[in-house]
């Protein structure tokens, strides 16, 4: 019995040390593929981020369990798939997956995560500051009423994440998010594709790792799964 409870024990500490929180993949839309009876496509995947290792390799594998035929060269292919890396860091301090998502395909990223912000950063604060000038007029009419709390730093407070006479909340973890644009282009096939004009697919998606402590390696391989299983979802 002591030893079950030992081996319980040691499972339970082993659990809760984990160092990965969550992960996830945000898109800034999908792609819907109308049906087609063409299963050849041409597959592209490229990396210029920082981290070479996330590179999602085995699309070609995946895309010929689901019965596509991959071929080198994409002028006879019905679909071309190609996708980029374009970012791999740390998270700034207020940057979410949805917010650098939502910047969309091909849209910039500075280096170091820093320079990014999140979608509703000025807009909020200006809405804000209006809101409470508006409450301090309203209290400045209210003089007489001394005792009454000020609602002007409790609405502050609240805004910050904090309750009164608290300090606000301190960060889950820390986010490592890596970012890629994946271009889908249906060209038809056989005589089809010199006769219609190609139709193409943009979407920007963003995998990522909340832990505890920043680890790349831990984390590199978690990325790249999901950037596989989010490409070839759409085929």
């Amino acid at each position: 019995m002591t030893r079950r409870l030992l081996l319980l024990f040691l499972i339970l500490l082993a659990t809760g040390c984990g160092n990965v929180l969550r992960s996830g993949l945000m898109n800034d839309t999908s792609i819907l593929l109308p049906p087609n009876n063409e299963k050849t496509i041409y597959v592209e995947a490229r990396n210029t981020s920082e981290n070479q290792n996330v590179t999602p390799t085995d699309l070609a594998t995946r895309l010929k369990a689901k019965g596509y035929q991959v071929l080198a060269d994409p002028q006879q292919a019905a679909y071309w798939l190609q996708t980029q890396i374009v970012y791999c860091h740390k998270a700034g301090d207020h940057v979410t997956p949805e917010t650098v998502a939502k910047s969309g395909f091909g849209s910039g990223l500075g280096s170091g995560g820093t320079p990014l912000q999140t979608a509703i950063g000025t807009g909020a604060n200006d809405m804000m500051n209006g809101l409470l000038g508006a409450m301090g007029g309203m209290a400045g009419g209210m003089g007489a009423m001394g005792g009454m709390p000020d609602i002007n730093a409790m609405m502050a407070q609240a805004m910050r994440g904090g309750g009164m006479g608290q300090p606000p909340p301190k960060p889950e973890g820390i986010t490592y998010l890596c970012v890629a644009d994946i271009l889908v282009t249906e060209r038809g096939a056989g005589e089809q594709v010199a006769s219609v004009q190609p139709k193409t697919y943009k979407m920007r998606s963003v995998a990522h790792v909340l832990q505890k402590e920043v680890n790349v390696e831990e984390a590199t391989p978690i990325l790249k799964e999901k950037f596989t299983t989010g490409i070839t979802g759409p085929f």
